[in-house]
Formats: C-alpha cells, structure tokens, sequence
C-alpha cells in the first residue's frame, strides 16, 4: 500500500478531502504524524515552566514520572512513595538530588509545586484528588477515576469549585488515532452505527496481575498502615500490596483496569458524556485461584442510546486487543491500547447485488433476474470495487506521552483538559455497572435521577 503523512494540525482541513481521495486511488494507508511537542532540548522560559510532585512511583508511576520528565518545560520538584524499593527508583529516575518523602501531604504543602501525577492504587484515587485540589494543585489521575459510584461527583464538585484542573490518565482521547477516528465517524463513515465489540486476551503471569514481589518487602520497608487507607485494616499482607487489582476493596479487576482503556476511547470516539443505560457481565474465575476476588474473565453487554457494546477481557489466552464499529454502510477495525497502530475502513453500501428471488418458481425467478440486472448492472469498466481505507500511527508512538503533555498544557493556560472528570465519571461508572451486575448476577441499570446503579 502507497504511504502518506497527514499532520495532526492539518486533521480539521484536509482528511475529509484526502479520505475520499484515497478512496478513489484504490486504498492506502495514511500515516498520522504525532502531536507538534518542542523538543525537550529547546529552552523555555522560567514563567512556561510547570513543576509537579509524583505520588506513587510504581509499574505505571514509574513510567509516567520518567516520560513527564522528558517533555519540555516539565520538572519533577518532589516524589512519593511507601515503599523504600520506591524511594529509591524515584531518586534513579529523576536525580539523586530529587527530594523524595513518604507522606503526599509533603507535595500538597509545597508552594513551589503546581500540580500533581498521582499514580496509586483506585481506593486512594478520591482522597489524593480531593486534597490537591483542596490544596490548589491540578492533578493527573491514573485510570479508572473512582472506586465507588459517589466518589465521582464528589471529584467533580470540588474541582468546579477550586477552579482546577483534574485530568483521567486513560489516554484514548490524546491519541492521534482516536482523534482521527472520532473525526471520521463524526463525518458518518460507517453509516448508523449500532453495534461495538472489543475484545483482548492475556496468558502470562504479570498480565494477570501476578507482580513479583520486593525480597525486601516487609513492615519495615513499607508503610502498610498508610497504603490501606480508607480501606479494611488487615495485617501486612505482600499479596496484597504487590497485586492489589485482584482484589475489589482496592481495584476493579478486569473492568478497571482493562475495560476503562475500552469504554474511553468507545466514548471518546463518539462523543458520550453520560454512563449506558444498563449492563449485563458474564464471567469466572476459570485459572488464577490465588485467594483473589475478582473473575479473570469476564464478557459485558451495554445499552446506550442508539447503540450496543459488547466488551470481552480473558486473563487465560493471549489475544490482541481489537474494536469492531459496525455500522450499515461498513466496519471499523482498530487495533487497541495494548497495540495502538491504526485502523481500517471497510466500505459496505448495503445493497442487493445480486437479485434476490428465494424459492420462486424457476420462469418467474429468470424474468424477474433478466429486469433486475437490465436496471442495475453497470456498464464494462465502470463498476467501481470499495475501497479499504487505512489510517496508522507514527513508528514507536506513545500517545501517554500526549495525554501527559495535554495535562501539562491545560495546567499551563488553564484550558479544559481533555479528559475531564466529568468524561471520567461516565467512563468509570460503566465499568462499576460491569461489576455489579457480575457479583450481583443480575441486569445493572443506571438511574440517573438518584445517581445509582440499581438492580433491573
């Protein structure tokens, strides 16, 4: 396939143009170019600087404290971790001279830090963004926003009324292939669409949440009594610290960890800012019987208005993530998070091509057949074949990258962020209805007057 470059600058002006060019060419593959970032070698002005504390220094916080670093203009000012191991790799990857504490509050207190990356286990999501914003600070949020259905307008009424920014660190709605994905549909693509299916499968150990665990892990290294938190008070307990997300009074399994990145970029794309009407989960634990509370399979059915979703997530079979957009003039297929490289567009018209006679008598059936092909059949040479249209992102793209630098900017002018709590809320409320209805085993509904997931 012939290979071309479109600029992100250039989406609003262009695609629609060159989509249809393409078309008529044959079908290519376009190439998205990554958002216009300055180098991080240019320099910038002491007033365009943003200094942010990160709270939480693990498998992801790791990843986003070093990637916030590499942009321009970004300074990490302080680190948070519980763990000693974590106290340590925060000092490797932001300096040895990076001051580092175990108490977030030390972050909050610090008038020469603008905003937070906060990285920490879902049970904590609520109390760490309340306290930002009490303290004056924006805050990056890891993924799903809440861990409890009211947490989330709470979150939203107390960042309307400190005037912050809170940012959700599902990074769909930053990636360029989302956004040009969300552009097409918008121009009616697919036709009406009324059915989406996603799907993703693992088979290791680590995918399934089975982290290794600190040698060194003890209440000596590790603050438990901090990290439980709102949370039932246990003793120490490694397990839990180390593989939190498969146990529900911290996590929401499969739902929040997997389903989020699924029902963020579905609502993104289209544009929902409310939660579905009403879930329906299937599921088990079929393999990982390691004292955890939560399915390693799980399959959900959505109702929202107009349209159907149907997500599915095994823990037991590698599988690479994948989204279906069915619509009646064609489909959609997008590769997902865990393999962002683009999508395709499969035209379809929706028409007989052929006439369509069951069980006629054979007379009848021919003179009908000779009048259809007389009005339909195109001339020799003009038929023309659908195009498969594909759309691919730039080599070793990272759109958290992005999504890291759109939170940077929004803390900089102070515009919208692009994946507000309120976006967040409907997004994480879907997965809560996933959960309720599987440990409920009943039809989740979503009331909107009383705010509630309730039985159908």
């Amino acid at each position: 396939m012939g290979m071309k470059k479109i600029s992100r600058r250039d989406f609003m002006g262009r695609t629609a143009a060159t989509t249809l060019a393409t078309g008529a060419l044959g079908g290519k593959a376009w190439r998205l170019d990554a958002s216009p970032i300055p180098s991080p070698t240019r320099p910038v002005a002491a007033s365009d600087r943003v200094r942010f504390g990160m709270i939480g220094v693990g498998m992801r916080g790791a990843y986003l404290m070093a990637t916030s670093i590499g942009l321009p203009g970004v300074e990490c000012a302080m680190g948070c971790d519980l763990w000693d191991g974590r106290v340590t790799l925060a000092k490797e990857i932001g300096g040895a001279d990076l001051p580092v504490t175990k108490r977030y509050q030390d972050i909050l207190d610090n008038k020469d830090i603008d905003c937070v990356v906060a990285a920490v286990p879902d049970h904590w999501h609520k109390r760490i963004v309340l306290d930002a914003v009490s303290a004056g600070k924006d805050i990056y949020v890891e993924k799903p926003m809440t861990h409890e259905v009211p947490e989330g307008f709470e979150i939203i009424a107390a960042a309307e009324s400190a005037r912050r920014i809170v940012q959700c660190g599902s990074q769909e709605p930053s990636s360029v292939v989302y956004q040009k994905l969300k552009e097409l549909l918008a121009q009616n693509v697919v036709g009406d669409l009324c059915l989406i299916e996603s799907s993703l499968g693992r088979n290791n150990p680590c995918g399934a949440w089975e982290y290794g665990i600190p040698p060194d892990l003890s209440p000596q290294t590790l603050d438990w009594e901090t990290w439980l938190g709102p949370a039932p008070k246990i003793p120490f307990n490694k397990e839990h610290w180390a593989r939190w997300r498969c146990w529900q009074v911290y996590g929401e399994g499969v739902s929040g960890d997997l389903f989020i990145h699924m029902l963020t970029g579905i609502h993104f794309v289209l544009g929902v800012m409310e939660p579905p009407r009403r879930a329906l989960s299937t599921g088990g634990l079929f393999r990982w019987h390691d004292g955890r509370d939560v399915p390693d399979v799980l399959t959900t059915t959505y109702d929202y208005p107009g349209f159907r979703v149907t997500l599915r997530v095994t823990l037991n079979t590698d599988d690479p993530e994948v989204y279906r957009f069915l619509g009646s003039r064609g489909i959609v297929h997008l590769n997902g998070i865990e393999n962002p490289s683009g999508f395709t567009i499969s035209p379809q018209d929706g028409k007989d091509h052929s006439p369509c006679t069951p069980a006629w008598p054979h007379p009848m059936a021919a003179a009908y057949s000779k009048k259809w092909h007389a009005r339909h059949d195109q001339a020799p040479g003009t038929a023309q074949a659908s195009q498969v249209i594909g759309y691919e992102a730039p080599p070793r793209y990272d759109d958290t990258r992005d999504h890291l630098w759109n939170f940077f900017q929004s803390v900089r002018t102070r515009q919208p962020s692009v994946e507000g709590p309120e976006f967040a809320n409907a997004a994480a409320i879907a997965c809560h209805m996933a959960n309720f209805s599987y440990f409920n085993q009943c039809i989740a509904v979503w009331d909107v007057h009383q705010r509630e997931i309730v039985k159908a």
